[in-house]
């Protein structure tokens, strides 16, 4: 006989043994149950994975929100786009007409210790000839910088010149900017004038930080014997919080809040912010590169870009070491997140031109060398020249952004 339990015969059954018929039933009603309980029991874990599932979603959900710089990012995108034809991330815009137009509105978001005085003297030598208004601070006769003061959509008629003679004193519709000041691309669409391309320099941010390190005098406060030891000891302090122009100072200039400087998130929103708001950034490593690609995006002559070659200044610069190069590098986090963003999508642009950018580069190369032995009969500008006294005005306006801003300025101020 087999046990209907164990499937298995037994030579010996002790105690009372079951009728048959109530053996079966026995079995039918223990399956029975089984399968209930089976059932019952799948359709609770089904139950739990729904409802894990549905407060899975809800969480998400809640997570997903954009934040408010999210939105604020996603309306300027939208704003931007629907307003003019721009590159995004370095791949030109498809609906960009094959043949360009002369641009005389731009806006040069002016950095610190890039070669951004070339660029803006390149800037005021083309507006100047062509009678075109610039963005400048009214009480700064030295150079019209603003910097870091706060510039709102009223602030033209309470800081700048008055645009060039129009009749009346206006403070709408300027054709450039080449000036220091932060960047805020939905305040300037304000007073520039529609269609206004926005352009900037960056460099590398360990030779922009020695650069500026010696210039702005940031070694004080600081304690060492030589300058890599100031500057080393500099990386490592607090000492940046005295002064506007040294941690981060390009993506600060560019409008990257100082609370942010350690937000990998926020960083990566800011720099896809500008990628979609600049037209242009050019690269100080590759200078004769960017003017020419400049001109060309600008539609202008190679002529209208042709700069001075001014001599280094005598600064002694420290001498950077491997300990030093990767205590810059991390201390200048956001600009270097920045600069190796907008170096690939340089070089991207630069792909795009074809073949002919080269023979540009090369045509370029000739006539700078022309034009400096020229006024110069030098590659650089000699150090006892000074501007406003050479051979014709046509040299003159190759010899520095100072001069020209001189004129610039006479030019532009009247009383209103």
């Amino acid at each position: 006989m087999k046990s209907f339990l164990t499937g298995k015969s037994t030579a010996l059954i002790t105690g009372p043994q079951r009728p048959h018929n109530e053996r079966l039933t026995f079995e039918r009603s223990y399956l029975r149950r089984k399968k209930y309980y089976e059932t019952n029991y799948r359709v609770y874990l089904l139950s739990m994975v729904i409802c894990f599932l549905i407060l899975l979603r809800r969480s998400t959900v809640v997570q997903n929100q954009p934040t408010p710089e999210i939105k604020s990012f996603i309306t300027r995108h939208n704003l931007i786009a629907s307003q003019s034809n721009r590159s995004y991330n370095g791949v030109q815009n498809k609906s960009q007409p094959a043949i360009c137009s002369r641009q005389d509105n731009v806006v040069f978001i002016k950095t610190h210790k890039t070669g951004g005085s070339t660029v803006q003297s390149i800037m005021y030598r083309y507006g100047y000839i062509r009678d075109l208004s610039f963005v400048i601070r009214r009480t700064n006769e030295n150079n019209g910088h603003i910097r870091f003061m706060e510039v709102t959509k009223d602030s033209p008629k309470k800081m700048f010149l008055p645009l060039l003679d129009t009749g009346t004193c206006s403070f709408r519709g300027y054709n450039m900017s080449a000036i220091h000041v932060v960047h805020d691309w939905e305040i300037f669409e304000s007073f520039m004038n529609p269609g206004t391309k926005y352009i900037t320099i960056l460099r590398d941010p360990v030779f922009q930080l020695r650069s500026a390190f010696m210039f702005f005098r940031l070694y004080i406060g600081t304690i060492g014997k030589t300058a890599e030891d100031k500057l080393l000891q500099y990386t490592k302090r607090n000492l940046w919080k005295l002064s506007n122009y040294g941690k981060n100072s390009q993506s600060k200039v560019l409008g990257l809040k100082t609370e942010y400087f350690e937000d990998e998130a926020k960083i990566k929103l800011f720099i896809n912010q500008l990628d979609i708001e600049l037209d242009l950034v050019l690269i100080h490593e590759y200078f004769d590169e960017s003017v020419v690609l400049l001109a060309r995006e600008l539609c202008w002559n190679l002529e209208d870009v042709v700069y001075t070659i001014e001599n280094n200044r005598s600064n002694h610069k420290p001498n950077l070491d491997s300990e030093l190069l990767d205590n810059i590098r991390k201390f200048n986090h956001a600009d270097v997140l920045l600069y190796d963003h907008f170096n690939q999508t340089f070089w991207k642009r630069i792909e795009q031109q074809g073949p002919m950018f080269w023979r540009d580069l090369e045509e370029f190369r000739m006539l700078q060398n022309k034009t400096m032995y020229k006024c110069f009969n030098s590659s650089t500008i000699p150090e006892d020249y000074v501007s406003g006294h050479n051979i014709s005005d046509y040299c003159d306006r190759y010899a520095g952004g100072n001069f020209l801003f001189k004129n610039v300025f006479t030019k532009q101020n009247r009383p209103c």
